[in-house]
């Protein structure tokens, strides 16, 4: 009883703190404390994000679960699933019906003029949609993708996922999908993730420039008729895959 009522004032000090945060920094700081937020959310922060924490808002590392039990999972939802088949199967099922046309190595804002439709889901950077308003660009951040061959090996990791925060590696992370889906095969492959400010937009900048300037953007989305704003760039804000779904 006595460490639950430690544990309940510790957690409401650290809430207190978290609401405080004006930064990516501080939040961590106020979650994990000096010495986890040097070891885990330094370096990962900077080389995912290409800057200081300092320089983000707080909601980049409040994001991240903090728990003190040993649940390894990222999330803790009752019920969690994959296609049983994966994402790809699932999309190319999805774009198979008849009434779906997909047009490859086509820029929309190319032949935009030649399009017809009754309604538009817009999924691309809001700032190129509105490139005309004279307001600037957003910043985004891309993946680079090394591909690693392990012969022999079943597994070359113990887990799906793992982070490489410090120095020692200029990837993020290695990723062993074998694990999602529990395929078996005497060989395996994993993917290092370098991420960088060039190449396809994955991942919006959480800055306060950033925020400000995609304010403007929002406001003329919301004038936009017949057009929904529809995904990560399009709202500028990252979604988790089961809110992407939702």
């Amino acid at each position: 009883a006595e460490c639950d009522a430690e544990g309940g004032a510790h957690r409401s000090k650290r809430e207190e703190m978290e609401g405080d945060a004006s930064n990516a920094e501080e939040m961590a700081i106020a979650r994990v404390g000096r010495r986890l937020y040097d070891h885990l959310f330094l370096g990962y922060t900077e080389k995912q994000w290409g800057c200081h924490p300092r320089e983000l808002a707080p909601e980049v590392t409040g994001r991240i679960p903090v728990r003190s039990n040993f649940d390894p999972r990222y999330f803790t939802d009752k019920y969690q699933a994959l296609p049983s088949r994966g994402y790809t199967a699932l999309f190319a099922s999805l774009l198979a019906h008849p009434r779906i046309t997909v047009r490859l190595d086509a820029d929309f804002h190319a032949i935009r003029s030649r399009l017809r439709f009754g309604r538009l889901f817009y999924t691309g950077p809001i700032d190129r949609y509105f490139e005309h308003a004279d307001i600037g660009k957003l910043e985004y951040r891309s993946l680079r993708f090394e591909r690693v061959v392990h012969r022999d090996t079943p597994f070359a990791q113990s887990t799906a996922v793992v982070n490489f925060p410090g120095p020692e590696a200029a990837y993020t992370r290695s990723v062993e999908y074998k694990h999602f889906l529990k395929q078996a095969s005497p060989h395996s492959v994993s993917f290092r993730e370098y991420s960088s400010a060039e190449g396809e937009p994955f991942y919006p900048v959480p800055s306060q420039r950033n925020a400000q300037r995609y304010e403007r953007f929002r406001e003329l989305a919301e004038q936009e008729e017949g057009v929904t704003f529809v995904g990560r760039l399009a709202n500028y804000k990252y979604f988790n895959m089961d809110q992407a779904i939702d």
